[in-house]
């Protein structure tokens, strides 16, 4: 009965945390498209009614770690970006990890208000 009670109790707590990692991903928004050619954008935009600015930061990964990754930008530029655990990588279009990032891959990386990555997409 005793790990009956705790087997349960344990469920409940995955669930919920669950549920708040996927309100977590679901108020992040998607890259946004922007024309031409660019390397580092900052845009103003509403996340639930609330004001916040997007960093768009896009160039060649030069370092990786488990902590952050530094682009190079179009001009030359060095960009350090920290990641967390929420960071949501896609290589190639598919789910991926941060260790899953190279030197010499291509990246972008979405922050908000200046905080870590809540995106990253790379390709080879």
């Amino acid at each position: 009965m005793r790990r009956l009670i705790i087997t349960l109790a344990a469920c409940f707590l995955l669930s919920l945390s669950g549920a708040a990692l996927a309100a977590t991903r679901s108020s992040v928004p998607p890259f946004p498209r922007l024309p031409g050619t660019w390397s580092h954008a900052e845009i103003n935009v509403s996340i639930k009614r609330t004001p916040h600015t997007l960093i768009l930061d896009r160039g060649s990964i030069v370092q990786v770690s488990a902590a952050q990754v530094t682009l190079r930008e179009r001009d030359n530029t060095l960009v350090v970006v920290p990641f967390s655990q929420a960071t949501n990588v896609r290589l190639d279009g598919f789910p991926a990890t941060v260790l899953d990032l190279r030197k010499r891959m291509n990246a972008q990386t979405m922050r908000i208000d200046g905080g870590p990555a809540v995106r990253v997409r790379a390709s080879f």
